[in-house]
């Protein structure tokens, strides 16, 4: 199956090929969910400069992770939503930039969901084992509230800064 994968500004990347393992733009959206890249090498147990060459697509990142950071993904933008509705009042812009957090977010995660369709039953159960072990840890390592924060703070990985 061949997808066109998109960055955070919407430009189109190369094109990639799941039984290939290329470029996944769930790296995109973990990065905009406030996840940073040693985070994400942390949870994947492995090293940033390993994650880095998956997320650039110079090595085949293995698809049990890949399901495993969309799975990420969908619960970091479910947390964002959270923090978003518990949120004391703010700015416009504030409003205005977790609303597009959030829509860029969603997007990347339906197209993510879009490319792992041709990903191996295994995957999928290798993927389902590291969420849920990633569930138990976050429980206590609040990792998600802290990205969810960082983004609602204008302190997130996409490079805007958030005023009053």
């Amino acid at each position: 199956m061949t997808a066109v994968s998109r960055d955070l500004a919407g430009n189109s990347a190369r094109a990639t090929e799941v039984e290939g393992h290329g470029v996944f733009s769930v790296f995109d959206g973990l990065m905009l969910a406030g996840v940073t890249p040693q985070l994400i090498a942390t949870l994947c147990e492995s090293e940033a400069d390993e994650v880095d060459a998956w997320r650039k697509g110079d090595t085949q990142a293995p698809m049990g992770r890949v399901v495993f950071l969309t799975l990420v993904l969908s619960h970091m933008v479910d947390e964002l939503v959270r923090t978003y509705d518990d949120w004391e009042p703010a700015s416009k812009a504030w409003h205005l930039h977790m609303q597009a957090c959030l829509e860029k977010g969603k997007k990347i995660l339906e197209n993510q969901e879009v490319l792992n369709q041709g990903a191996p039953a295994g995957a999928f159960r290798q993927g389902e084992r590291f969420f849920g072990e990633w569930l138990e840890r976050d429980s206590v390592k609040g990792w998600s509230r802290e990205a969810a924060s960082r983004v609602a703070l204008g302190t997130d990985t996409t490079g805007l800064e958030i005023g009053d």
